[in-house]
Parts: structure tokens; C-alpha cells; sequence
């Protein structure tokens, strides 16, 4: 069994999507915590507040399916790519950790808005403050003390 954290974002829809995803994501893997559910504005471009959360799962998968079933999971409820980074999204998924692996490429582990995004640190402190960033070697409490702004770019809504 390997632990994973997913961050989840949306925001058309946002409520309905989350908790589509979360559904889906439960096909497949054990959900052992999930945040919060926290608004932001939306980054690098004009549009609605965003709603985020981050879960921890269980899967008895490797890396490389696990990465395949989120983006399946984003294709299937309509998340078409756009060229743009920054714009409105129906659904986003990303794998933050996969036990604490570290890879680059492709699958980037672990994921690099840890520690860009107020929307991805807070949830994750949330349900697992002791995880330990393998790259940098700290906890994810301890990073979120290091960014305490953070907390004020976040609005929990539940």
C-alpha cells in the first residue's frame, strides 16, 4: 500500500465537482482524510473564486497508474486542456505525494504548488502536518509556519 495526497480545485461548479471527484478517486484508493474545503481567488487570470481541497489516500497501485486514474478521472468529467496555465477549470487534479518518492519529468514529486499555493500548503496541513517534504526535509506544519501569509490568502468554507 503506498500513501498519497491529491489536491483537488475547481472552480465551475465547484462543490458538485469536488465531491464527483472525491467519488471517482474512491474507486480506487482508501480515503483516509480529507480537508476542509477552502476558497481562493483565481491565480493568473480573471474568473470565479476557486474551491480547493487536498485528501489523503491508500492505493494498492504504482506511481505511474495512480498518475493515469487522476488524469482519466479529469477527462471523464469534461476538464479539457487548455493552452493557457492559468484559467477556469471544471476540475484539476494533482498528485502531491506518493509516499515520500521524489521523481521529475512528467510525474514532478512531489508536486511543485506545495509550496507555490496558499490553496494546496493549508489543506495539506490540515490532514497531515507531520508529512515530511522530501526535498527539503521539513514538515509540512513547519513549512506552513515559514508562509504565514498563506493562511490569510485562504478563506475555509466548511
Amino acid at each position: 500500500m503506498s500513501l498519497i495526497t491529491i489536491s483537488l480545485g475547481s472552480n465551475i461548479e465547484p462543490q458538485l465537482n469536488l465531491e464527483k471527484a472525491t467519488k471517482e478517486i474512491a474507486k480506487f484508493a482508501t480515503l483516509e482524510k480529507t480537508s476542509k474545503i477552502y476558497k481562493s481567488k483565481s491565480v493568473g487570470f480573471e474568473g470565479n473564486d476557486f474551491l480547493n481541497q487536498v485528501i489523503l489516500c491508500e492505493v494498492k497501485v504504482e506511481l505511474k497508474e495512480t498518475y493515469c486514474k487522476l488524469k482519466k478521472i479529469e477527462k471523464e468529467m469534461g476538464r479539457v486542456k487548455n493552452v493557457d496555465k492559468f484559467s477556469d477549470r471544471l476540475i484539476d487534479l494533482d498528485l502531491l505525494t506518493f509516499n515520500d518518492e521524489i521523481s521529475e519529468g512528467k510525474i514532478t514529486l512531489p508536486h511543485n504548488d506545495i509550496l507555490k499555493y496558499s490553496f494546496v500548503l493549508v489543506p495539506f496541513a490540515e490532514i497531515y502536518p507531520e508529512f515530511i517534504h522530501p526535498v527539503n526535509q521539513k514538515s509540512i506544519e513547519t513549512l506552513l509556519k515559514e508562509k504565514n501569509s498563506f493562511l490569510s490568502e485562504v478563506e475555509k468554507i466548511n
